[in-house]
């Protein structure tokens, strides 16, 4: 059986201001690495075979973190890259909602109908098929034990959408997993299954550690 974990980046600056990120890179907070090293300290005896990473400098650091000082292998997949939103990277996003209203709308509220040509970005019909084929990718490679993915928001829900089995008309119905949060899927080389979505549990002392 492979079981696979996948985490979304710590938070970052335009996480915080929110500007649309997409395949441009924004840093990690102080806050975001605290997140991650918190995530570390959970699974610091877990035996990870690999990690997969999203090449996006966000991402890469996350994992880094995540890795450590152990001998885990570590390659960046360009498959599980975050969305692209073409010229509008690094909008704020009410300036994009300022601009585009429409296609704003319905990037919050309807797949199907997005339409992001005007700005060159990407549709859900286009990263829902990159994701699978790296998601595809991974399983193919691994057949057993345990594996971490580290990506993005959008990314991830379009793939969590593939293991439930949903089709884009429900991409909205769950949320977007959380910074450093943690969606645990296993596959027993026909099926997968969604063991726990967007888990946080290491979250729950950052509070008192920002304060050190």
């Amino acid at each position: 059986m492979l079981k696979i974990y996948f985490v979304r980046h710590g938070q970052t600056e335009w996480n915080v201001i929110k500007k649309l990120q997409g395949h441009l890179n924004s840093p990690l907070t102080i806050e975001g690495i605290d997140q991650t090293e918190l995530l570390y300290e959970k699974f610091k005896y877990t035996d990870f075979k690999k990690i997969y990473t999203s090449p996006q400098g966000r991402a890469t650091h996350t994992a880094r973190i995540l890795k450590g000082d152990r001998d885990i292998k570590t390659i960046e997949l360009e498959e599980i890259m975050e969305m692209g939103f073409g010229s509008v990277e690094s909008l704020e996003k009410e300036k994009f909602k300022e601009k585009f209203p429409e296609i704003f709308t319905n990037l919050w509220t309807d797949a199907l109908k997005y339409d992001p040509r005007e700005f060159s970005g990407e549709s859900f019909i286009e990263v829902k098929k990159r994701a699978i084929k790296g998601l595809l990718k991974i399983v193919a490679e691994n057949k057993d034990g345990d594996i971490m993915v580290v990506s993005h928001g959008m990314i991830l829900k379009v793939i969590f959408g593939y293991v439930l089995g949903h089709k884009l008309d429900k991409y909205w119905n769950d949320p977007v997993p959380q910074n450093t949060s943690v969606t645990t899927v296993t596959y027993d080389g026909v099926n997968f299954k969604m063991e726990d979505f967007s888990n946080i549990e290491h979250l729950r002392n950052q509070e008192e550690i920002s304060y050190l």
